[in-house]
């Protein structure tokens, strides 16, 4: 699989030991750091987690390959202060999940037991080099950070919700999909049933039993016909959490971009849109003035100019599969202006 080589940011104190979730009980030390599975980041493409990457992890870790202790801290601000320090990683689950028993800071145990923070998203390097030896490592953990948006879902969350529903870390998409399987189950039984009671009637039962029979399937037909109504508004329900899913995830996209400066807020709605020629005749370029210079305003880039760097986004998209649309895009408009420069 394609190894990114840049930092991958997958968006217990002894002390205060006596803080307590609402509950009662203690803030945990166990956090999930980490599990196996197939990804698609908005910034750092398509990558996989298997049991040997997590595997690597623990290795390097107990090997001490980076010198220093593991640290985690708030929201990938690595350079701040640490909200716990890694004690050790283990393999859990057969090898499917990285956990990391820990020694929370009071600040960060004081913020998990008042749920201001939940969830745990790790970063990471596929290859790392150590900068005095020179020697390569494969999957090195850096930390990772709290927070309440977490890249990889269907992880542990540190501390649970209070409500403790069984459905607290479920998305809206994870509740739809499981609404409409139990909808499309509910319609195979009755289907099934009704199936069963026709035969029984069809063998020429007593007359006696003949009523009751058509009265179970008269029965069975209306639920089918009341279950049937479930199914296609659990699968209305299910389309419109997967619009919305999509809708996020481009947001996401479109926040990374806005971060790094490589697009400006009034391109966003061409990108939720899709609309990349909009998108680049939308671009503003870079403001060496600062805020206020009147260069900072919208400029638009003619049709055929658009063409040229969607056509040459594409090709990088096709020759590294990591490479989002968004930033694609932003390389080859670099590329292009600065060929049209010289």
């Amino acid at each position: 699989m394609p190894q990114p080589r840049r930092l991958v940011r997958l968006s217990g104190s002894n002390a205060f030991s006596t803080i307590q979730l609402k509950e009662g009980a203690p803030v945990p030390k166990d956090v999930q750091v980490l599990r196996v599975g197939n990804f698609k980041h908005p910034r750092y493409g398509t990558f996989e987690i298997t049991r040997q990457v997590l595997a690597e992890m623990k290795k390097n870790f107990d090997d001490r390959v980076r010198g220093i202790d593991t640290a985690f801290d708030y929201f990938h601000d690595s350079d701040k202060e640490a909200s716990a320090w890694v004690e050790k990683l283990e393999l859990r689950e057969g090898g499917d999940q990285l956990w990391a028993v820990v020694d929370w800071t009071p600040a960060a145990e004081k913020k998990l037991a008042e749920r201001e923070l939940r969830y745990f998203s790790p970063d990471f390097a596929f290859k790392w080099t150590d900068p005095e030896s020179g020697v390569e490592h494969d999957n090195v953990l850096f930390g990772g950070g709290l927070t309440n948006r977490p890249f990889v879902k269907e992880m542990s969350a540190i501390v649970a919700d209070e409500k403790q529903t069984g459905e607290t870390d479920m998305t809206e998409l994870e509740k739809a999909q499981k609404a409409l399987k139990e909808s499309e189950a509910k319609v195979i039984k009755l289907t099934e049933d009704k199936a069963s009671v026709e035969q029984q009637l069809a063998a020429a039962p007593a007359p006696s039993k003949v009523s009751e029979l058509e009265a179970q399937i008269a029965k069975l037909q209306q639920e089918l016909a009341a279950a049937k109504q479930s199914e296609q508004a659990a699968l209305s329900e299910k389309a419109k959490s997967e619009e919305a899913a999509k809708l996020a995830e481009k947001t996401s996209q479109f926040n990374v971009l806005l971060s790094e400066g490589k697009a400006c807020a009034a391109q966003k709605d061409a990108f939720l849109k899709g609309d990349m020629t909009e998108f680049i005749k939308l671009a503003q370029p870079t403001n060496a003035k600062g805020s206020g210079s009147s260069e900072n305003k919208e400029t638009a880039v003619d049709a055929d100019k658009a063409s040229k760097i969607i056509k040459l986004a594409e090709e990088k998209q096709k020759a590294d599969p990591r490479l989002d649309r968004g930033n694609a895009i932003s390389i080859a408009k670099k590329e292009i202006e600065a060929a049209e420069k010289k």
